[in-house]
């Protein structure tokens, strides 16, 4: 008889348990599934979110658009330390890439600039940003806002008139449906085809065309109604406009049973949920309420007389949106909608200047302070700061960077004015909040994976240290070459050396993390795939996924053609006699050691009797390095100090940083080489152990006259972009300000890093130019605890 296997019994055990686990959570119904199912979820999100502050928002083709990110914590809301790196790009109408840049974020932040080329074509752009992290979501979620381009070198073509006016009408129930019998509240939104709310008033008439009910638009197309459907055909609504354009439009159609969902604010500070079924039934419904990936509410209350009412205290809830759910017994969703409570959790930004009237060429002092209701006596922030002329062409932005997290960030659909949002609390303004949460409310989570714990899956990664160039290696044919076991190797020539080895998945793809690689070069890409029907394909780094956002139409007042000009003139005087200054950068710090360290020995060729072959060099002065013949061929063997005898295997062999094989390095010219490092031991870098390395440099550190195999892929590529410095002049002395050379800036001061101190307080100095108009100064940033804020203020430039 064989002896009892206590592995197995062990094993049936905890299957025993996990079974009667599953089972008693079912049993206690969705308030125990749903958080904890839903907790589950949340910790495979980890999301981002990212917000753009630029300079301004319209521009000429010729000047610098600036801009400074803030990359948080979609949870947290704190500046996020996940994502090293972030994508931006000005896209045209049709979400073509016009410019596409790639970012490094420190601590969640970081900054840069485009310079707008002469070629652009005026009209409106999109500027978007997001990380690859980001990528894994709707585009929806990335960051976007409109600018506006205009090329004066260019004849301004008008687009085709359309004669045809568009609008969107929605209406939307509380909750979700409509069933009949039930009064309920229902939101609509007229917008013209941009999304632009169109002020409207209207009728509900029934299916006998009898007025039911009369509405209008409170704030910016929105506005809401009490409707009790009692037919099964939809009722219709007919809507006035403004301009005397009448639409009509069918509301929902009501079912004949189902939930309804009313959301109301009580004065003792609390929340009542009525939620009403037909038929009346005696079942319990469940409400969750979440915000910020956390499970803020979890309440059962049982329908009587067919109404279950919830009371939610207010200080329960998070900051922010959040999201109410209410489940049936059946643990289906039934109803649904957003709440906004206004959050506390801002930084105050506040900045006085030494005047509020300046003549030209005059200095202009900013005292800054930052704090937060938890620490009065000022807080630490970093912020930036933007100064620039305001007329027919260039407004205040209404967007801002607590807006955008808190609120725009967090709704579908393009909000109007989202800081009117953040105004003293009144009534108007909380039945404005209302009706926005109610027509711009989306399903942020999918209940059915989260219910059916389907767990997503993931295609990009955090670029955790920096950029990942991703590659496929793929057939002629341009499939996918699946199951490869393919080695592959990244170069980029040049100092620093910079030198990748990676794998091939068995879905064919390869992955190179690059660290520090700066400005646009030349990269080098090897495999030791000798399939003459495969290839590798560097893959767009960009997202190719597009929102469905938008952009307002293109168009230029009549009354704008004086700013017109001034803006133009003044654009080409800057670029005519300031040209170098506008082209400085800032060179990155960075650690310019080799991968491997320091090596065992350094070789100056030009120190040694120079030799006419490579292998005469190497026979004769670097005794670390043997050369041995077999196979016909010969092979560099590097000596192994262990072992007291030379490697088996070939070393790594680099050329300027870049893999060559035994027979293209000895048949290179060792009259163009400047040194030659060795390392002799055993080298492990990622999966790859190499048995010591052989370092070769050129005088330029450009593989000079080097011929690679003909299945290298060799493309110039983008890396990270050079910070460009921002010129200001300075009129500090008499003999400066009396320069005779125009100062035409539109754009009097950018800067993207203002620390302030730890009592809050920071200054920034500038000096006006030669034009005179009003200026507006506009302060954004956070803290490190993700206290957000901004702040603006005014002044006039007058010529005395």
């Amino acid at each position: 008889m064989k002896p009892f296997n206590h592995k197995i019994l062990i094993s049936l055990l905890l299957l025993i348990v996990l079974l009667l686990f599953k089972k008693l959570t079912y049993a206690q119904g969705p308030l125990a599934v749903v958080p904890a199912q839903y907790k589950q979820y949340c910790n495979n999100m980890h999301p981002e979110k990212m917000y753009v502050h630029t300079d301004k928002n319209f521009y000429l083709a010729g000047e610098l658009l600036w801009f400074k990110i803030y990359n948080v914590d979609g949870a947290l809301y704190q500046p996020a330390d996940l994502s090293k790196i972030a994508y931006v790009e000005i896209l045209d109408k049709d979400n073509k890439p016009v410019m596409q840049t790639k970012i490094p974020l420190t601590k969640g932040k970081g900054n840069g600039s485009f310079f707008l080329p002469v070629s652009v074509n005026s009209g409106n752009y999109k500027l978007r940003a997001y990380t690859n992290w980001m990528k894994n979501f709707s585009a929806a979620f990335y960051f976007e806002k409109p600018v506006t381009i205009v090329n004066t070198q260019k004849a301004l073509t008008s687009s085709p008139v359309d004669t045809i006016t568009h609008y969107q009408v929605v209406f939307l129930p509380e909750g979700g449906n409509l069933v009949n019998g039930i009064t309920t509240k229902v939101a609509f939104k007229v917008t013209d085809r941009f999304g632009k709310g169109m002020d409207c008033k209207g009728w509900v008439l029934s299916q006998h065309n009898d007025t039911l009910l009369s509405f209008q638009s409170f704030r910016f197309g929105m506005g809401h109604f009490m409707f009790t459907p009692n037919s099964a055909q939809p009722a219709k609504a007919v809507i006035s406009l403004a301009n005397g354009r009448t639409i009509i439009q069918n509301l929902p159609a009501a079912y004949e049973q189902g939930y309804v969902m009313q959301l109301s604010e009580e004065t003792a500070g609390s929340i009542k949920v009525n939620i009403t079924s037909k038929p009346a039934s005696s079942q319990p419904v469940y409400l969750f309420v979440h915000s910020h990936q956390v499970m803020q509410v979890t309440e059962k209350q049982t329908i009587t007389n067919g109404v279950a009412t919830f009371l939610i205290d207010k200080n329960k809830l998070a900051e922010g949106v959040s999201t109410f759910t209410v489940f049936n017994d059946r643990q289906q969703p039934v109803c649904e909608r957003l709440y906004f409570k206004k959050p506390q959790q801002i930084l105050s930004v506040a900045a006085n200047s030494n005047s509020v009237q300046y003549g030209n060429r005059k200095r202009v002092a900013l005292s800054v302070n930052t704090q937060h209701a938890n620490v009065p006596a000022g807080s630490p922030a970093n912020l930036s700061v933007a100064v620039y002329r305001i007329d027919t062409l260039q407004t205040i932005d209404p967007n801002s960077v607590l807006s955008y997290l808190w609120l725009t960030s967090e709704l579908a659909g393009n909000i109007e004015s989202p800081a009117y949002y953040f105004s003293t609390d009144n009534d108007e303004l909380k039945e404005a909040t209302d009706n926005l949460l109610l027509v711009h409310g989306w399903r942020k989570f999918d209940w059915d994976s989260i219910l059916t714990d389907k767990r997503p899956v993931f295609e990009y990664v955090p670029e955790f240290d920096g950029h990942i160039i991703s590659c496929q290696v793929k057939n002629n044919d341009h499939t996918v070459a699946a199951g490869s076991t393919t080695d592959a190797w990244l170069s980029i020539p040049g100092i620093p050396l910079q030198f990748y080895n990676s794998r091939a998945s068995d879905k064919g793809k390869i992955f190179f993390d690059v660290r520090d690689y700066y400005g646009q070069n030349e990269i080098i890409i090897q495999t030791d795939n000798t399939d003459s029907n495969a290839h590798v394909d560097v893959m767009n780094p960009f997202s190719e996924k597009y929102s469905d956002a938008l952009l307002p139409p293109f168009s230029l007042p009549v009354v704008a053609q004086n700013s017109l000009n001034e803006q133009s003139v003044g654009m080409q005087v800057l670029n005519t006699y300031k040209a170098d200054k506008l082209s400085q950068f800032a060179v990155p710090v960075i650690d310019t050691t080799p991968f491997y360290g320091k090596p065992t020995n350094v070789y100056k060729l030009d120190d040694y009797v120079r030799f006419t072959t490579m292998e005469e060099v190497l026979r004769e002065y670097v005794p670390e390095v043997a050369i041995r013949r077999y196979g016909g061929q010969l092979h560099l063997k590097v000596f192994d100090y262990d072992a007291h005898d030379f490697y088996p295997n070939d070393p790594l062999i680099l050329l300027d940083g870049v893999k060559v094989d035994n027979n293209i390095l000895l048949g290179f010219d060792p009259l163009k080489v400047n040194k030659l490092e060795v390392v002799t031991n055993n080298y492990i870098k990622g999966e790859f152990i190499y048995p010591g390395i052989v370092n070769f440099t050129t005088y330029h550190g450009d593989m000079e006259s080097l011929k690679l195999d003909s299945r290298a892929v060799i493309l110039d590529y983008e890396g990270l972009q050079l910070k460009r410095n921002f010129y200001s002049p300075v009129y500090k002395t008499e003999q400066q300000a009396s320069s005779r050379l125009p100062d035409f800036r539109n754009l009097l001061y950018w800067e993207p890093d203002v620390q302030t101190d730890a009592t809050g307080k920071a200054t920034v100095e500038f000096f006006t130019g030669d034009i005179k108009g009003k200026y507006v100064a506009v302060l954004q940033g956070m803290d490190d605890a993700g206290y957000a804020g901004s702040y603006y203020f005014t002044f006039d430039v007058t010529n005395k």
